[in-house]
């Protein structure tokens, strides 16, 4: 059994791994991207030409998104990254992770670009979504809402939670992402799990992004050791 946490708990589970422990935020959006993608490799089998685009929001999720899309461009899929907000408004992690895959010469849209929005998404094989992770309150406004209105008639695959899922009770704002599979990271989030959110998160994984098992032990959390013995990503 693998334990649920709530939003404020995996706030917490973050603080402590960054803050108590060292291991900094680049190094976990490092771990959770590559594991995003080692997914849609899994999912899709041989990714090489297969167009995978990836939505990224402004912060962290969107981070994880980026990885992921530098993974899978080093493994030969076509891949187009969309972004929801101008690139003044994104964290530095985020930030830093778009200008590599620019180096790339991955090609990154931006709202400016909102008329090609529908051309690069129709036709995908595979959509991530990495617009907004587990502290949203409140429906997807802007580009957010234009993009997930125009994703959901593609196959998706959403990383952490459904960009429009409350974390804690699985209740779906709108619009929501509707998702055909889910690599939360560390652990699930409670709302998650309820049965009204089925339908948004589809079919649910759990991604290993080296949170020391020891961070859980300072919380009082009961989670097994053995999670990830043999695989970085498992089924929940």
């Amino acid at each position: 059994m693998i334990p649920s946490v709530s939003v404020e708990q995996m706030r917490r589970i973050d603080e402590l791994t960054e803050k108590h422990f060292g291991l900094d935020r680049g190094m976990m959006m490092e771990n959770a991207g590559r594991s995003v993608a080692m997914l849609v490799r899994e999912k899709l089998g041989n990714v090489t030409a297969k167009r995978i685009v990836v939505l990224a929001g402004k912060g962290n999720n969107g981070g994880d998104a980026l990885v992921a899309a530098r993974f899978l461009h080093n493994w030969s899929a076509d891949v187009h990254v969309i972004f929801a907000e101008h690139p003044d408004n994104f964290t530095q992690l985020t930030k830093w992770h778009s200008g590599v895959l620019r180096s790339m010469f991955v090609e990154l849209l931006y709202p400016t670009n909102q008329f090609q929005f529908d051309k690069v998404i129709s036709g995908c094989d595979l959509v991530i979504d990495g617009l907004i992770g587990y502290g949203i309150h409140g429906n997807p406004s802007d580009f957010y809402a234009t993009l997930i209105n125009i994703a959901n008639a593609r196959k998706i695959l959403a990383i952490d939670v459904p960009t429009g899922l409350d974390a804690d009770t699985g209740e779906a704002y709108e619009p929501c992402i509707k998702a055909k599979w889910t690599l939360t990271l560390a652990l699930p989030k409670k709302g998650m799990l309820e049965k009204k959110a089925k339908d948004f998160v589809g079919e649910l994984w759990v991604g290993d992004i080296g949170v020391p098992h020891e961070v859980y032990e300072l919380m009082g959390l009961s989670v097994p050791r053995g999670i990830f013995t043999q695989k970085d990503i498992v089924k929940c």
